[in-house]
This record gives structure tokens, C-alpha cells and sequence, in this order.
């Protein structure tokens, strides 16, 4: 079975009708702020789709796992479907890595099994799999994740064999919206503080921040100093405990490419594809999925990125998000097919 034909739409809006004899499966692509569930028949046609919070281990461990369970109790409800018809669930979940998969599981399958879901063909794993599922080039390949992190994997049939990156926004997520957010305002101080060339992202990051970051007129000079007129206004904007939010700045080197600066971050981060494509496959004949807001959206990130895979004679395949790949190894579990 191939990601192209992974999934189809059933006619008509919202849940279609279901028999009590229906089998169905269920497919989901859990993160740590959001959790987007679906119910399939195993032919892939979707029945149902539901959001609900997600399950950030990081900070609630396995007690985050409630609100999965909820989201997954109002998807069956939604469709007036019967839980003990559904012969397979696929979850791809942010953290399920290999060193806690196993507790992690057993963890959801004490939830599912309240709400009438037999869990003996339950499957969790890496969302960062689901993700290069999602792709459609197959179950070899690459995958180039670049979203609030970054993060690459190469796959082996389905199983992630080596990993780059992922460290952290503290030790790595090079190309990541935090990164590039991060690198815009160091080099905005740096301007400030002539430890740096002239960029015109002081004016682009004054702008987001209602600041005029070059003359302190137009508006006013809040301190009457423009250097901590930035740090009062970041206290504000990033909050302590939330690098995620220095991702509101990611987009603004794309806004003005021709400024030398700009342009150097933009380099970084297309170079950082270039070395992790080289460094997790050598012979340059692999498959390569995009990830990732960095890399979904259009801009000059993404176009850098694709010539450079076409211009390895690569395929190449986007992933928005982890749910087709979910559903694809749902429909594989109830075929009674290994995932």
C-alpha cells in the first residue's frame, strides 16, 4: 500500500452514515499543542475528522494522554461509531521516541480500553515517522523536518535509522523557526550596539514591535535608548520558559533577501539542508520529505530547498503534517500487514 492512495473523502459533510458492522480505523497526529484525529474505513475513506488539545509529555508526562483520550472518545461519538468495531489505531505522537514508546503505549491503551477500543492492534510511534510517511515517496528515504524545530531522519523501511539534529533551540535546531527568530534579533542588537553591519531588520523587527529601532522618533523613544528599548519590548514579546515565541521573528530575513544580512541567515539555514542531506546519505540517491512550517510555506527557504533536491535528481514529497502517514500505517494494521 502507497501513500497515494492512503485516504479518501466519504460524500456529503461532516461523519457519513455507519452500520453498526462497519470496521473503521483510527489515525492520529499528536503534538504537543494540538492533536488532529481521524476515523477511516480501512479502505482509507474518512469518515470522521476531530481536534482536540494535545499531549505535551514534556511538561504533564503521561497525564497528557487524558486529553487524547477525550479527543478520541468525541471523534467516535461524532460519528455515531461503535468503538468495538474499530480494528486498528495509529498514533503518531511528538516524543514517542524509541526510550519511551513502550510505557507510552501502555499508557494510551489503558485509556482507549474505558471507551470499548480493543488495543491488541494499537500502534504508536515517533511522529517524526508519520511525518515522512505523509510524504508519499515510499518507506526509504529522508526526511527534513524545519518547523518551531529541526530536526532530519533517515528511514529504512519504515524505521528511523539515524537522526541530525533535534538537539534543542540551546544546542542545535539549526534552520528552525526559533533559530532563524533567534539570529534575526542577535543580529538587530548587534546593529544597535555596533558589534555589527547596518541591516535593515531593525527596521522590520521594530516594525513588528511598534518601535522605531533606528531613530526613536517616529513613535517616540520609550527609555531613550533604542538597545533597551528592544530588551523592554522582547521582555514583553518572549516571554521567559518560551523560546517557541522568538518564531515570530523567522519570517522577516525572507521579507528583505537582497540585505546582506538577511541573506546570510537565509544561507545558514539552506546550507543546513545541503550538509544534513549529505551526511545522512552519502550516495545522494534517496528520497527526500519536507517538513514543517519553514519548509512547507512558500518563500525563498523552500524554493532553495527544492532546487537543491532537483538538482540532485532526487524525489522529493512535502508532509503538512503527520495524519496521512498515521492513517497509512492504521490501514497496514488492520490489513494485518507489519508497520
Amino acid at each position: 500500500m502507497t501513500q497515494d492512495d492512503v485516504g479518501t473523502r466519504a460524500a456529503g459533510a461532516g461523519a457519513a452514515a455507519l452500520s453498526p458492522t462497519t470496521s473503521t480505523v483510527i489515525a492520529g497526529d499528536i503534538g504537543g499543542t494540538s492533536s488532529r484525529v481521524l476515523l477511516a474505513r480501512p479502505d482509507g475513506t474518512i469518515l470522521a475528522e476531530h481536534t482536540g488539545p494535545g499531549a505535551n509529555l514534556r511538561s504533564s508526562g503521561l497525564a497528557a494522554l487524558d486529553g487524547l483520550a477525550r479527543t478520541i472518545g468525541e471523534l467516535l461519538e461524532r460519528a455515531a461509531a461503535d468503538p468495538a468495531a474499530v480494528r486498528a489505531v495509529a498514533l503518531g505522537l511528538s516524543g514517542a521516541g524509541p526510550a519511551r514508546v513502550r510505557d507510552i503505549r501502555d499508557a494510551i491503551a489503558e485509556r482507549l480500553l474505558p471507551l470499548g477500543i480493543t488495543t491488541t492492534n494499537l500502534l504508536v510511534t515517533d511522529d517524526l515517522l508519520t511525518a515522512f510517511l505523509s510524504g508519499g515517496v515510499g518507506d526509504t528515504g529522508l526526511l527534513v523536518l524545519a518547523g518551531t524545530g529541526a530536526v532530519a531522519v533517515r528511514v529504512e523501511d519504515r524505521r528511523p535509522v539515524r537522526r541530525r539534529d533535534g538537539m534543542g533551540w540551546l544546542l542545535g535546531d539549526i534552520g528552525s523557526a526559533v533559530w532563524l527568530g533567534r539570529r534575526t534579533l542577535e543580529v538587530v542588537a548587534a546593529d544597535l550596539d555596533d558589534r555589527g553591519p547596518r541591516t535593515s531588520l531593525t527596521e522590520q523587527v521594530g516594525a513588528d514591535l511598534g518601535l522605531d529601532l533606528r531613530d526613536g522618533t517616529q513613535p517616540p523613544s520609550p527609555t531613550g535608548d533604542l538597545r533597551q528599548d528592544l530588551i523592554r519590548a522582547l521582555d514583553d514579546a518572549v516571554p521567559a520558559g518560551s523560546p517557541s515565541a522568538l518564531g515570530r521573528f523567522a519570517p522577516l530575513p525572507a521579507r528583505v533577501p537582497d540585505d546582506p544580512v538577511a541573506a546570510g541567515i537565509l544561507d545558514a539555514a539552506a546550507r543546513t539542508v545541503e550538509d544534513t542531506l549529505a551526511a545522512l546519505d552519502l550516495d545522494g540517491t534517496l528520497p527526500v520529505v519536507l517538513a514543517g512550517s519553514v519548509l512547507t510555506s512558500d518563500g525563498p527557504l523552500r524554493e532553495r530547498a527544492l532546487a537543491l533536491i532537483a538538482g540532485q535528481g532526487r524525489r522529493v514529497g512535502t508532509a503538512r503534517d503527520g495524519l496521512p502517514g498515521a492513517l497509512l500505517l492504521a490501514r497496514d494494521l488492520a490489513a494485518g500487514q507489519s508497520a
